[in-house]
């Protein structure tokens, strides 16, 4: 008797407890379903503009007769030949059949009036990085430029593929020369030293563009520039000689000479600094 009434004095609170407790209740899956949120679905990224190149094969460039590109497989080479079929059909240019070499491709041209069509490929230090709108609005005052300087433009596309900075390429029609760099072209000249763009000015050239002080975009025959040390004015008048009659083979223009006197204690044995300006003689 003792032992049952420990056993209740043990059950009673336990029961009491369980009474105090709210009923147990099931919550069917169909309950659950309809009280969860539905999970958000991923919005797409938007496709590219109709201007906009995210496709290499598509990076070709343009010979006085043919464009021409790199492709894996004649698959790959169709589909550049229909898109720049279509541009350029749209454009006035009759376009031929492509030829595709295993590696490369060709596609044939012809204008109406015996002009070439020239690419220009833009530099991405012309424009802000990061700066769609930037980029675009360089290639639109590039176009207009090209445009007023009587080059005649076919396209103009944002260049964004993978293994490039993003940047930008125009194609126009320009009358053709002897070679292409005496040509009247949309150009860059980027040596790596610090330039005087007056001097391109005075010979003629049109400097659109200074993007740093190394670089200019300009429309005109192929520009170049060339420096050298030397130890000795001696030594710098017989460089500058060397290099004016070397250039004069080649078929340039010199537009400027300088002998810049310097004084850099890192180079303590270079006292002179040979300037030449010059573009391709037409």
């Amino acid at each position: 008797m003792r032992n049952a009434a420990a056993l209740c004095a043990l059950l009673v609170p336990t029961l009491v407890a369980a009474q105090a407790l709210p009923p147990f209740g099931f919550t069917p899956l169909s309950a659950i379903r309809a009280t969860s949120a539905p999970a958000p679905l991923e919005t797409p990224p938007p496709a590219p503009a109709a201007d906009v190149i995210t496709d290499h094969r598509l990076l070709i460039r343009a010979g006085r007769t043919v464009l021409f590109g790199f492709a894996d497989n004649a698959a790959e080479a169709e589909v550049a030949a229909r898109y720049w079929t279509e541009v350029l059909t749209a454009a006035g240019v009759e376009v031929g059949t492509l030829e595709f070499s295993g590696v490369s491709f060709t596609l044939p041209y012809k204008t109406a009036d015996g002009r070439v069509i020239r690419r220009f490929f833009a530099e991405p230090q012309q424009f802000p990085p990061k700066d769609p709108a930037g980029l675009r609005a360089n290639m639109e005052s590039t176009r207009a430029a090209m445009e007023r300087a009587g080059l005649t433009p076919l396209a103009a596309r944002v260049v964004n593929v993978d293994f490039l900075l993003p940047t930008y390429t125009l194609f126009y029609l320009t009358r053709p020369a002897a070679t292409e760099e005496k040509e009247t072209q949309l150009r860059v000249l980027n040596r790596g030293d610090d330039l005087d763009a007056d001097v391109y000015r005075r010979g003629g050239l049109e400097v659109l563009q200074v993007p740093k002080p190394w670089m200019l975009v300009y429309i005109g025959p192929e520009a170049g520039y060339v420096s050298m040390a030397a130890g000795t004015r001696e030594r710098a008048e017989e460089k500058l000689k060397a290099r004016r009659e070397f250039l004069a083979g080649l078929g340039k223009r010199i537009l400027e000479e300088r002998v810049v006197p310097i004084d850099e204690a890192d180079y303590p044995d270079i006292k002179f600094i040979v300037e030449l300006y010059f573009v391709e003689a037409t």
